[in-house]
């Protein structure tokens, strides 16, 4: 189990934990609440379909301007990342049906699909970030439908977009903390190997043993 941990670790480093993913999210949310404000219901459905396509690429670019490799190629967990990503090509029968005979319900259907997507990312990279965005958006999303059904298409995904915030603030704080603890132990690690090799025995601005310095 401490060698998978270990894997787990070094994934979550090389991509950054998919940090960009969450945040292309949070800008689909936001798209999806301008369709929902401006389109009739069965239109700002179809506009959000092809809007997730654009999700994922800007995923990428995000992260690897942040500096990850979302991809890890050559890891020995990379293709249990695709996995968990490729899952995502299942909820389109799904909602396909639920456009056809239900389309008032895209966005409630939608956000608890796309929200519990992340619920094994929180496993995979440690994150409770993701946790708490695989957890909170489905049952924030079924509260809405509940209580404000005739909003749904405003409510629905303004809170999304706000959940998939404060993840994106969880996971980057995460990040930057892993980020310091590996600079601190990088730095005592050189120290360490300078004092085994003897750099620290003898100091040339020290005065010679006997010495008073005067």
């Amino acid at each position: 189990m401490s060698a998978l941990n270990a894997l787990r670790d070094e994934i979550s480093t090389i991509t950054q934990r998919g940090i960009g993913m969450p945040m292309a999210g949070m800008i689909f949310w936001l798209a999806f609440a301008g369709f929902g404000h401006a389109y009739p219901l069965k239109q700002a459905s179809l506009y959000a379909f092809f809007a997730t396509g654009a999700v994922f690429p800007l995923g990428y670019w995000l992260t690897r301007l942040l500096g990850g490799d979302l991809f890890a190629k050559g890891h020995e967990l990379n293709k249990l990342g695709g996995i968990f990503n490729a899952v995502q090509f299942f909820y389109w029968p799904i909602l396909i049906a639920i456009f056809s005979i239900r389309p008032e319900l895209v966005p409630f259907v939608m956000a608890v699909l796309f929200g519990s997507h992340f619920l094994p990312y929180g496993w995979f990279y440690r994150a409770p970030g993701y946790s708490f965005l695989g957890i909170g958006l489905p049952l924030v999303a079924t509260v809405l439908q509940l209580i404000w059904p005739e909003r749904v298409f405003l409510s629905i995904p303004l809170a999304a977009a706000g959940i998939y915030l404060i993840a994106v603030a969880m996971v980057w704080a995460q990040n930057a903390r892993d980020r310091a603890a590996l600079g601190e132990r990088a730095f005592v690690a050189v120290n360490q190997v300078s004092r085994d090799s003897g750099a620290f025995e003898s100091d040339p601005y020290s005065a010679p043993e006997g010495s008073s310095g005067s």
